[in-house]
């Protein structure tokens, strides 16, 4: 059966335009008054670009791949070194904003997402910029699946998490005028809450102008930071989460508990190595074995490395299966995420267990250090 561009909503589609444009005003004017309630001595900044990439979706969705036009609005801080962090880091630049695409399909919907930023210069303050930019979100906007319509969609939820990277850099036209330039990946994905859940990918590039509202009073701070030294610590985490393996089946519980040694070795990094112990009710649905312990349990070791900026790390980790009783997943997994020190003992956890760029289940937990040199 064909679809219909009615089918797509229930009011008319020009009623649903407005009400879209409206709420993009909405939230660009909230960041607006937002900044200017904090840019009394600071470096803010505003700017706005659009870009074009293209959808990378995966074999399954080959037909869906082409062309995405995206806008940017966005409000931050070029930070003064007023910590210790921001001077580690080269005086980084943070803030919020707001982006909206139009995909190339409009039975995926024209999703919009609002998240927060963080750009890390790599090049210290040298006169050539180039930056590591990281965004992190939801965006909304996108039509679910439905049963009537089993082809036209690939995201079973209309709202779903939103990451980006992006090597960046800029250059003035003016002291306060900036002209932007970026290469990015983004990544939307409902993390298995709901099916389906292929994800949807974009490489793209984007240009635009910055305007920077400079105060008088704004000062850099160039103390130096001391070394935090190296040190060695044995740390445990434990973690919760629900998943969907199939549409029309409920959601299965799942969770994992991992023990490594962590290395610090600088004020930016620490290494990882250790073990994992996953259990994931989901497989005995993939497998059809019996419902017993030792079919829903699965072993990997595990390296990984940490981005510590303050009390928060960036997780990265590659690992590889010693025990999976499921035949269907690669021999690897990774896992990438946020965990912060909420004491000097125990740590929030935040993390995305996957099978190369498909999440398998986002796992939600606590982390205990059990030893510190």
């Amino acid at each position: 059966m064909k679809y219909k561009d009615s089918d797509l909503a229930l009011n008319p589609l020009s009623k649903l335009r407005h009400i879209n444009i409206r709420r993009h005003i909405f939230l660009i004017l909230c960041l607006l008054i937002t900044s200017s309630s904090i840019a009394q001595d600071k470096n803010i900044f505003f700017d706005i670009s659009s870009g074009v990439g293209r959808l990378y979706p995966n074999a399954y969705l080959r037909n869906l791949a082409g062309q995405v036009t995206f806008f940017n609005a966005r409000v931050g801080l070029k930070t003064l070194g007023e910590k210790e962090w921001q001077r580690i880091y080269n005086y980084p630049l943070l803030g919020i904003g707001i982006s909206h695409n139009y995909l190339t399909t409009r039975s995926l919907g024209n999703p919009t997402a609002v998240y927060s930023f963080l750009i890390l210069p790599l090049l210290g303050r040298s006169e050539l910029k180039l930056n590591l930019g990281m965004n992190l979100g939801v965006a909304w906007g996108y039509n679910p699946y439905r049963s009537q319509y089993p082809n036209e969609t690939v995201i079973g939820s209309p709202v779903a998490f939103y990451t980006a990277v992006n090597l960046n850099s800029s250059f003035h036209v003016t002291k306060s005028l900036e002209f932007l330039f970026a290469y990015e990946f983004y990544h939307t994905s409902n993390g298995n809450t709901n099916k389906p859940n292929f994800g949807i990918n974009l490489l793209g590039a984007e240009a635009g102008l910055r305007y920077t509202l400079t105060h008088s009073k704004a000062v850099f701070i160039r103390d130096p930071v001391p070394f935090a030294g190296k040190n060695s610590s044995f740390r445990v985490f434990g973690s919760w989460g629900q998943m969907k393996q199939w549409v029309g089946v409920s959601e299965s519980t799942v969770g994992s508990v991992s023990a490594g040694y962590y290395r610090t070795m600088n004020n930016k990094s620490r290494l990882s190595t250790g073990a994992d112990l996953f259990y994931d009710e989901a497989t005995l649905i993939e497998t059809h074995k019996e419902n017993v312990l030792r079919n829903k349990l699965a072993a990997g070791l595990f390296v990984g490395h940490e981005l510590t900026i303050s009390k928060l790390a960036i997780v990265t980790q590659l690992g590889v299966y010693v025990l999976n009783p499921n035949p269907f997943d690669p021999f690897y997994y990774s896992r990438i995420g946020l965990r912060y020190a909420l004491s000097k003992r125990v740590i929030a956890s935040f993390t995305m267990k996957a099978h190369g760029v498909a999440v398998d289940f986002l796992e939600w937990g606590f982390g205990y250090v059990l030893w510190k040199s």
